[in-house]
């Protein structure tokens, strides 16, 4: 089996929690991997080239390449303007395949802007779409103030009817997806996202405290992920901000994400919103943002964090959850998406309502009131490996993509960027 995957807007090997970067790079590089486990799979990954210094066609292993296109500037573009580099993307990819001879038994696309990639070469080459969106417009357009990209709406709408697979992270957006778009649900196929257990673990490392100025005495409360408005840090900071006010000395917050800590850091216009928060606040002092950080350190970061804390106002699944129950940390989650069932209430961890500064300030008090009756570390770790692991994610998916060209759906619809669909 020769799958080519379409990750258009980011990299799998790119640093997680940089703008644009996030759970969707972890989701592409682990279950690539597991899918390679099986020696009949080859997989190629085409993504935008970024000019990151490297060759163009990188082996992540020996059955998996992530191939770098052409599509645009070689820097970094907001996913708003990546839409109009679509058709050289499209044309270098079609170059690429044809210079090759290479032939694919099945397209997997990740994100709206991939899908539309997707859906020409479904139609030009004649191959099986599979589509996983990661995260959903309309659903974002209900808790953000930020309205999404104009025709991401309308693509996502079409991609639930042209693509020939949906592969959703939850049972959640999977009732979302067929409540809003009118999908069947023998289209739609549930596949939770895993954990790598041997990556994340329990840490007695102590750089945590030398890069944060923090002491071990302190309360330290973690935040992992990109920084933007709706992954609700600004939550956080003022959550915060209302417990100072009750003078609880030992509380700190370490903050992971946003880009590499320093000139890209300082351009995320995020970031700046919210260090300016924590200035007006009067927490300089207890609030530090260290940057993105490479996946394998992040370990040392959950296990010294009390919890970590993870606000979104919208979230399909959450990775930064099951990595940081695997490292044994209890979590507080906003009540969204799959979180809420990841969290076992008093068990693992505490949700709040998302947006509320004041559900999590109270959320936080009943965290360290109840932290001791708490499963312990061993119990929070192997409770959530027995129910996530990427290897168990790769073989619910290679089952999909033998079973596709059985099941296929033969495509009655075509589609303009600019229009409406159309009849084939």
């Amino acid at each position: 089996m020769k799958i080519c995957a379409v990750s258009f807007h980011c990299c799998p090997l790119s640093p997680v929690g940089g703008e644009g970067v996030g759970g969707m790079n972890v989701y592409l590089k682990e279950l690539s991997t597991a899918l390679a486990c099986d020696p009949d799979t080859e997989i190629d990954i085409f993504t935008r080239d970024l000019n990151l210094g490297t060759d163009r066609v990188i082996k992540l292993n020996p059955s998996v390449r992530v191939v770098h296109l052409p599509a645009g500037p070689d820097r970094f573009v907001d996913r708003e303007s990546l839409y109009d580099y679509l058709p050289e993307f499209v044309e270098n990819l079609k170059r690429f395949m044809c210079k090759e001879k290479k032939s694919y038994t099945a397209i997997y696309t990740h994100y709206w802007l991939s899908g539309l990639v997707g859906e020409y070469l479904k139609q030009y080459f004649n191959i099986p779409l599979v589509h996983t969106y990661h995260t959903l417009a309309f659903l974002k357009n209900r808790v953000s103030s930020k309205p999404e990209h104009r025709y991401r709406l309308l693509a996502e709408r079409h991609l639930s009817h042209t693509a020939d697979l949906i592969i959703s992270s939850s049972s959640e957006e999977k009732k979302n997806l067929m409540g809003e778009y009118g999908v069947s649900a023998l289209k739609i196929k549930v596949i939770y996202p895993g954990v790598n257990h041997n990556l994340f673990y329990p840490s007695k490392a102590k750089r945590v405290y030398s890069e944060s100025g923090f002491s071990e005495n302190k309360k330290i409360l973690l935040y992992v992920g990109r920084v933007e408005p709706i992954k609700g840090l600004m939550t956080i900071i003022e959550a915060f901000a209302l417990l100072n006010k009750s003078h609880d000395p030992l509380l700190r917050l370490i903050v992971i994400g946003g880009g590499k800590k320093g000139s890209e850091l300082s351009y995320n216009h995020e970031a700046n919103r919210v260090k300016a928060a924590v200035e007006s606040f009067g927490l300089t002092e207890k609030i530090v943002f260290l940057g993105s950080k490479e996946q394998k350190v992040l370990k040392d970061y959950y296990s010294a964090a009390d919890t970590l804390i993870v606000p979104s106002l919208y979230e399909s699944f959450g990775l930064v959850v099951v990595e940081a129950l695997a490292c044994g940390t209890p979590v507080l989650v906003s009540n969204v998406g799959k979180m809420k069932t990841i969290v076992k209430e008093g068990k693992n961890g505490f949700s709040f309502a998302p947006g509320s500064p004041e559900a999590l300030a109270n959320g936080l008090k009943e965290f360290y009131q109840k932290k001791h009756l708490l499963w312990g570390e061993a119990k929070i770790r192997q409770d959530v490996i027995d129910r996530f692991s990427w290897e168990k994610t790769g073989k619910e998916t290679q089952r999909i993509f033998a079973d596709l060209n059985q099941e296929r759906i033969i495509p009655t619809t075509k589609f303009r960027p600019d229009e409406s669909p159309q009849l084939a």
